[in-house]
């Protein structure tokens, strides 16, 4: 979140009009753009796989099923989702217009929760945990 403010930042020092003016003017903005978004896609793609894949592993033997245990950890992904959509625009006329400041805040709730998730979450001892084998199929 912190580099496309960077580069949303950039593209607003170089055309004043507004960020909407910048699509194909300045090339750099689009490839800078571009080569973010599709580092970007790598850890993307293990961050919509991994977590429902270790929920059904680590659910695999629970009694409620691994289907609630997805279905709660869909919940927690889409909640969010939705207040971002429904809160970004008040938020961006808040400030002028613009993506920026719903980037900015973004990229703080990001390290926020990321600082969270390191500290609070709990460990797993290599002793307790024994994976399920073909994921509960076996």
């Amino acid at each position: 979140m912190a580099s496309t403010t960077i580069i949303s930042a950039y593209a607003l020092s170089e055309h004043h009009r507004g960020i909407q003016y910048m699509i194909g003017n300045v090339s750099s903005v689009k490839a800078a753009a571009v080569v973010l978004f599709a580092l970007l896609g790598f850890p993307l793609a293990i961050t919509y796989s991994v977590p429902f894949s270790v929920t059904a592993e680590l659910t695999a033997d629970a009694g409620g099923g691994q289907g609630l245990a997805i279905g709660v950890l869909n919940l927690s992904i889409v909640v969010p989702q939705m207040i971002v959509a429904l809160g970004a625009g008040p938020w961006d006329a808040l400030f002028g217009g613009g993506n920026v400041p719903a980037f900015v805040l973004a990229s703080v709730f990001a390290l926020a929760a990321g600082i969270i998730a390191v500290t609070k979450l709990p460990h797993l001892s290599r002793t307790t945990y024994k994976p399920a084998v073909g994921h509960g199929f076996g």
